[in-house]
């Protein structure tokens, strides 16, 4: 029951007039800055503030002969489609999501009688521009108190006052092994020259060509390998998120289907319980295309028979999820289909339970996958085995990136997060199939944290057969030609 106010109609307009007052004042004047997620809570991307200075602090610490600076991204990176996104490592160091923004950090004593400093550089308030992008954070107080970060100044500073560090005694020492370093991101491959990273590394080199430059990556990569409790939640939330999408995409597939429809029913789920985005472009391989690694065209008709290798990951608060799981279009899978399907799950078994804390590499559990193929009397129509077509590494780390940093040669650390995603794909036969969980690495063992999602055989075609049984058939697909 309803408790009537007799002065709710009063109220109701005097509330609609404070927010009035209040959108007008915020056409014509910098507004003063509200946190909607509640600022005193001191999250930033759902993890607390201490966690980026802890960050901040261990970097600090094996970094004690040079200044650390990296380059945010910049909205027109996307174009005008692709919704802002920070790059990963100066995300995982200050949790700070404002466009063009840059970071430095300076150790103690590297500069005559300077404390340690960290400092943010991002751009002046701009209110018309805020009409288009929304209330963005300034430097100065508002900067300091919202990033939990020593100074937040203007990007419009940040080359003065960089270059002004750069050309002080350490960085000019002439004892090249004492001289203070520039650490940041030096990006390699093909598209090296066109990164913002990379223009910032030419321009130092051409102003201030004495400056030694080196690659903060490996140290950064290794910082992110393991988890902190508050990433490991945050994993498990994109994992569960990825879990539900893998259902929908069961109650899906049919034949008949296209393989943007899976898609449109999974990223639907991601959406529907709160991811960002994909955290890499759906894979969705029907029939030949099962054997195709990296297929994420989506576009071909489902025909009975095919199997689907669906390879995706939702992304939650900058951590992403990576689960891959093999359907059957008809519901049911065939013999053949079956007793691969059911070699691949034992490879992932087998692995899970030679597993060792402390020993293990990924490249030791590869081979145990490898052997379970090999060993199995199971054959290719010219009588090979079947570990011929496991045609990729067993798996990698899982973090930030789907494909995250850090060295692979060293055993496997506690709160480290892999894939084991053993695969096996024969084009002869249009016939692929892959297999991919999520586990954290404890000093106890592995921890399946997707354990909550289907992988059994029986377990795939009972989840098929509620999916059939509950929709009919698409009218529409049969009227489209995207076939390939």
């Amino acid at each position: 029951m309803k408790t009537r106010f007799p002065n709710a109609c009063i109220a109701s307009r005097i509330v609609r007039t404070i927010a009035i007052v209040a959108v007008m004042a915020a056409a014509f004047a910098v507004p003063t800055f509200i946190n909607p997620t509640a600022a005193e809570d001191g999250l930033l991307a759902n993890q607390p503030k201490s966690e980026y200075r802890a960050r901040r602090q261990k970097l600090m610490e094996q970094i004690k002969n040079g200044i650390v600076v990296l380059v945010g991204a910049r909205e027109e990176d996307l174009g005008e489609v692709g919704r802002f996104r920070q790059k990963n490592d100066i995300m995982y160091l200050t949790g700070m999501e404002t466009p063009a923004a840059y970071f430095m950090l300076i150790p103690p004593g590297l500069l005559p009688d300077k404390a340690a400093k960290e400092i943010i550089f991002i751009p002046p308030r701009n209110p018309r521009r805020e009409r288009w992008t929304g209330i963005q954070i300034g430097p100065g107080q508002e900067g300091q108190q919202k990033f939990g970060i020593q100074e937040a100044a203007s990007s419009a500073d940040f080359y003065k006052r960089l270059f002004e560090i750069l050309n002080s005694s350490p960085f000019k020492s002439e004892d090249s092994a004492a001289r203070a370093r520039l650490y940041t991101i030096v990006p390699g491959g093909s598209n090296a020259t066109t990164l913002r990273e990379s223009l910032f590394v030419e321009r130092i080199r051409k102003e201030a060509p004495h400056v030694q430059i080196e690659d903060v990556s490996p140290l950064l990569g290794e910082l992110r390998k393991t988890k902190s409790a508050a990433e490991i939640a945050l994993l498990q939330k994109a994992i569960d998120i990825t879990g539900e999408a893998q259902r929908d995409v069961a109650r899906t597939i049919k034949p008949g289907a296209y393989e943007y429809e899976v898609q449109a029913a999974l990223e639907y789920a991601f959406a529907r319980n709160g991811a960002e985005r994909p955290g890499f472009p759906s894979i969705v391989g029907s029939g030949f295309y099962s054997t195709i690694l990296h297929y994420n065209e989506n576009r071909k008709r489902i025909e009975a028979g095919d199997l689907i290798v669906v390879d995706i990951g939702a992304e939650y608060s900058y951590y992403t999820a990576d689960i891959t799981r093999t359907y059957p279009a008809s519901g049911k899978f065939t013999p053949r289909q079956r007793e691969i399907y059911q070699l691949v799950l034992d490879a992932q078994r087998a692995c899970e339970k030679a597993f060792k804390p402390g020993e293990s590499t990924m490249a030791q559990l590869t081979q145990v996958a490898r052997k379970v193929m090999q060993d199995s009397p199971l054959r290719d129509r010219a009588g090979n085995t079947l570990d011929r077509y496991f045609i990729h590494g067993l798996g990698h780390w899982l973090g930030m990136d789907v494909h995250d940093v850090g060295n692979y040669a060293p055993p496997l650390p506690p709160n480290s997060v892999i894939t084991i995603e053993p695969g096996i794909y024969i084009p002869e036969e249009k016939l692929g199939v892959r297999i991919e969980d999520d586990y954290l690495v404890t000093d106890k063992g592995l921890v399946k944290m997707s354990g909550k999602i289907p992988s059994d055989p029986d377990e795939i075609e009972r989840l098929m057969s509620s999916g059939m049984q509950a929709k009919p058939a698409s009218s529409s697909s049969s009227k489209r030609s995207s076939d390939r």
